[in-house]
């Protein structure tokens, strides 16, 4: 399995699909110490062969470093997923802890996209970040972009080809803020490759590529394929069957699907001592994870981690 952990709900931006300008989190959530039991207890109880830190945005939570120590004994793969804009100077402390993955959101190739999408500014302290991961031997260096009909797909790949990374767009899910106006935004994988080919760059699709999540594409005369576009259909072509995802949130609660309602919680077992009961939801949980039967959720996206 693949599990992804969400150890804060708080974010420094307002991106216009996730939060709102007066969002409102979670009063608690659990701690350090068991948000760490809760990943061991995951790992103890399926296989994990990858720990993903998200948020909100992870670089805000003060036990960042311990988290990704604490997932490093756990898994061979530990990634993380952050805005990055103030990524930059905790590069060497992460490294240092056992990161070895690291994925970048950018919805956009200026600063002035970047503040339309975002609310706030940033493009800047990304772009450095950006370069300082490839620097500090980040490799492969992934950048997410969540597209919608405002996205410019074709600077974004540019930007990609021109830093040297690999770029992920995610389409618009039916998720919390973005429910009001999302057939509006929504724009289909398709869509971006034609605009991306339109734009004179030369793609094609290489199945052989594929991730569990994501239909790759490559970019003749970019050599090596330092870029890949990778195009995550969740709404245009549902990847179930391949997903092993799991999600532990800042809360305590294991979700198996982006769209897995309340999912199980895990706290209160943890907190009662009861190791076995804790166990037994885990599996539980797992055992029944399943295609959701609509592609929809009402809270929102930096609650479960994305």
């Amino acid at each position: 399995m693949y599990l992804r952990v969400s150890v804060t709900d708080r974010c420094n931006l307002r991106c216009t699909y996730c939060l709102p300008e007066d969002a409102r989190f979670a009063p608690s959530r659990a701690s350090a110490a068991e948000l760490d039991r809760l990943m061991a207890a995951v790992c103890a109880a399926v296989p994990v062969h990858k720990i993903r830190l998200t948020g909100g945005e992870p670089t805000l939570c003060p036990d960042l470093l311990q988290h990704v120590r604490a997932a490093a004994w756990l898994a061979p793969t530990v990634g993380l997923t952050t805005n990055g804009v103030m990524l930059e100077p905790l590069l060497p402390g992460l490294r240092e802890a056992g990161l070895t993955r690291l994925n970048i959101s950018l919805d956009a190739a200026d600063a002035d996209g970047f503040r339309r999408a975002a609310r706030r500014d940033g493009f800047t302290a990304v772009l450095a970040a950006i370069r300082a991961a490839r620097r500090a031997g980040f490799s492969p260096l992934k950048l997410n972009a969540v597209a919608t009909v405002d996205s410019d797909a074709a600077a974004l790949a540019r930007l990609a080809i021109d830093e040297g990374v690999h770029l992920r767009f995610i389409e618009l899910m039916d998720i919390g803020i973005a429910h009001a106006d999302w057939q509006e935004r929504h724009v289909a994988s398709a869509v971006l490759q034609e605009r991306i080919a339109l734009s004179g760059l030369r793609i094609r699709e290489t199945p052989e590529r594929d991730e569990p999540t994501s239909r790759v594409w490559t970019i003749d005369g970019v050599y090596p394929a330092a870029t890949t576009l990778g195009f995550i259909t969740t709404v245009s072509d549902p990847f179930c069957a391949t997903c092993d995802r799991i999600r532990l949130t800042s809360q305590g609660r294991l979700h198996t699907c982006l769209f897995d309602g309340p999912g199980t919680d895990l706290l209160t077992p943890l907190r009662d001592d009861d190791l076995a009961g804790l166990d037994a939801a885990i599996r539980r949980a797992i055992k029944a994870k399943a295609p959701p039967p609509r592609f929809q959720r009402s809270g929102v996206m930096a609650a479960i981690g994305g």
